[in-house]
């Protein structure tokens, strides 16, 4: 054979090993056969039989300078931008752990990094852009957590110049609360960061498992807060706060005997600082996929528009939210959280958990405000962390005070301050005291603070079951009586009740349409009532309320009136309105209650309108009370005038407390963040 034939294989050989993307020491031993072959060609034939050997050469020696520069590259910066096709090939490889530099393999055939100088020992974390490893230093033996992007995101080589560029960043911050990062670099395809490794657990197991007490949560919150501020001050934005970034080093929490808890300041460290932000996480999509969760996600964040330190503000107080009540703020779907991010404000944490501080419940709230610029700073929050008064709040001390019961399995009767503050909750849905089998249809408040309750309840084999109960103010049932039946003394639905201030009780039963007043003790003091068109009788009573003088008012419903009794039960003048425009027949009323001057306030359901009627019968203020969208207009309206005169309008069944002030003036409107059952307004100031 001669040589040009040779010289011809070996340029086939050159062109099926540069698919195959040889061995360096393959193409190396090419280069030598293609430099002997091309110097026998020029000794023997002359430059023409020559040149397809030099071919060969130049052609393996095309491919073994760049095979070799990319096997000794380990920049400290992003690498360039290659060509898509080229990525999508390099990611797709199949890539080794290392032991000192020697390719390994994890148990169970794991993928991850190449890079000399670590000891690889085992997988401890994958998340949803990046694998964290746990290796030794071979220099010094310092254990260290490599992390390293996943697979597909390899290929976006806008987010590969992100992960460096942010980690040098990382690389210059220096706190005691920030896991630190020791350097970074690529190999190849492989790109890789180096941490402290930090041995601990994370905040959310600390919630999962329900380790946190309100003192501890503070005590964290208050040092993430402090950290994410250095972060900050270098002009980084964190962009994933979640409690799985924030790890607890172990012993890092100590308990006393008396069941506290204390935290090392050193304990908590916040980690995964601006490794993935920017536009890539501001989009819902990457790569076709889903990024992270939207549980923690800002309301800009979750509109793709563009994000600043505020975002990571509102991220902390969702953290902070889900350390104080044990359940994250948004529940659901991928699409429902974001939609709730965007437009729905939760239930502040105190309404979940009595035992939050009032400062903490209202901190938490302004965090996770949907406006950025309504967001306190973070030297603010953490301010208020350290002087956070942790004693808990009583109902004692809030003179004025609204009692709700909601249709809810937790905190079924609920005591608010007039700006709608949860101080107390009475009890859950349960069985035995203080618990409540059935969520009480209306409540009444005594001179002296205790509750009357009235629920709803026939129990077969247990005729003489109570359905009407007094209760402490720390829930705890006092007394009971009225026991379903016919007999003096009975009650079949006991739809309303009141307290007068001598201390007697009366109960309205819509079914027989009677009145029973009761003594402090529960006896039967009288019965009066009936079914009839009015002046002492009733068509479908619904609510009763006791005045100032001691006066009986009952909203007589099915009569479209508010009838006035004597104490006894003596009919003694009515209120109603006629409709206009030439129809007969009255106006339906669907709600009304007394206030400290004798003063009606009835709701003209027909106009939509509620009416002040003075003592003398004189009509003054009147209150326009639209319809919300989604409201039921068929339920009662629920009303109350505190000491100042301003008029509180809860409809049952809504989520809504809506104040008025004494001009007939919409002042705001309360939420209740469940559907009410039955408001009480129990204005007890002097």
């Amino acid at each position: 054979m001669s040589l040009a034939l040779v010289a011809l294989a070996a340029l086939a050989l050159v062109a099926v090993l540069l698919l195959a993307r040889a061995p360096q020491w393959l193409l190396l031993t090419l280069m030598l056969l293609s430099v002997t072959m091309a110097g026998g060609s020029l000794y023997l034939g002359g430059l023409e039989r020559a040149i397809g050997p030099l071919i060969a050469y130049a052609l393996a020696l095309g491919l073994l300078v760049p095979a070799g520069a990319v096997s000794y590259r380990s920049s400290r910066v992003a690498p360039a931008k290659r060509h898509p096709v080229r990525a999508q090939a390099i990611g797709k490889r199949r890539r080794t752990l290392t032991k000192g530099g020697d390719p390994v393999v994890l148990p169970g055939g794991s993928e991850a990094l190449a890079i000399p100088g670590y000891e690889i020992l085992e997988k401890v974390g994958s998340g949803g852009m990046a694998s964290v490893f746990r290796a030794k230093r071979v220099q010094d033996g310092q254990l260290v957590a490599l992390k390293v992007p996943m697979e597909q995101y390899v290929a976006d080589a806008k987010f590969i110049r992100r992960f460096h560029r942010e980690a040098e960043v990382a690389q210059r911050l220096d706190h005691v609360n920030i896991v630190r990062t020791f350097e970074h670099g690529s190999l190849g395809p492989q790109h890789y960061m180096a941490m402290e490794y930090v041995d601990g657990r994370s905040l959310e197991g600390y919630i999962e498992g329900g380790d946190l007490t309100i003192e501890l949560s503070v005590a964290v919150m208050q040092r993430v807060a402090i950290a994410l501020q250095h972060i900050h001050a270098a002009g980084i934005i964190h962009r994933d706060i979640k409690p799985a970034n924030i790890m607890i080093l172990k012993g890092g929490v100590t308990s006393s005997p008396d069941g506290s808890k204390s935290l090392q300041d050193e304990a908590v460290k916040l980690m995964d600082f601006g490794i993935a932000g920017g536009k890539v996480l501001s989009r819902l999509t990457m790569t076709g996929a889903r990024v992270g969760t939207p549980v923690y996600m800002s309301p800009e964040q979750a509109r793709g528009l563009k994000i600043d330190h505020r975002s990571d503000i509102y991220s902390l107080g969702l953290v902070f939210y889900e350390m104080l009540t044990g359940q994250t703020a948004f529940k659901g779907g991928y699409e429902a959280i974001v939609h709730q991010q965007i437009f729905q404000t939760p239930a502040p944490p105190r309404q979940l958990n009595l035992r939050v501080p009032k400062v903490l419940d209202t901190l938490v709230m302004s965090m996770i405000a949907k406006d950025p610029d309504a967001r306190p700073p973070l030297a603010e929050v953490a301010e208020t962390l350290e002087q956070v008064d942790l004693a808990e709040g009583s109902a004692d001390d809030i003179g004025d005070r609204i009692v709700l019961t909601v249709n809810a399995r937790q905190g079924v009767v609920r005591i608010l301050d007039l700006e709608g503050n949860l101080h107390v909750s009475l009890g859950d849905l349960g069985v035995g005291d203080p618990a409540f089998s059935t969520a009480p249809v209306a409540v009444a408040a005594s001179p002296d603070g205790h509750l009357y309750m009235a629920s709803f309840e026939y129990r077969v084999g247990q005729e003489r079951h109570h359905m009407i109960a007094r209760r402490d103010k720390d829930g705890n049932v006092v007394q009971t009586f009225g026991a379903y039946g016919m007999q003096p003394g009975e009650l079949l639905y006991p739809a309303s009740l009141a307290v007068a201030r001598d201390g007697s009780v009366y109960v309205l039963d819509s079914e027989t349409h009677t009145l029973t007043r009761y003594d402090e003790e529960g006896q039967v003091l009288s019965r009066f009532g009936g079914r009839g068109h009015g002046q002492g009788s009733f068509s479908d009573p619904r609510i009763v309320v006791v005045g100032p003088e001691g006066h009986v008012f009952v909203l007589d419903y099915g009569n479209r009136q508010v009838q006035r009794l004597s104490a006894e039960g003596v009919y003694e003048t009515r209120w109603a309105f006629r409709l206009g425009g030439g129809q007969t027949g009255m106006r339906l009323l669907d709600g009304f209650t007394v206030d400290r001057e004798g003063a009606l306030y009835i709701s003209d359901a027909t106009s939509g309108k509620i009416r002040r009627v003075t003592p003398s019968g004189k009509l003054g203020a009147v209150y326009v009370f639209e319809k919300l969208q989604g409201e039921a207009s068929d339920q009662l309206l629920d009303m109350g005038v505190d000491s100042t005169g301003v008029l509180y309008v809860s409809r049952r069944g809504g989520h809504l407390i809506r104040k008025f002030d004494p001009g007939g003036d919409l002042i705001e409107s309360v939420e209740t963040y469940a559907p009410v059952v039955h408001m009480l307004l129990d204005a007890r100031s002097s």
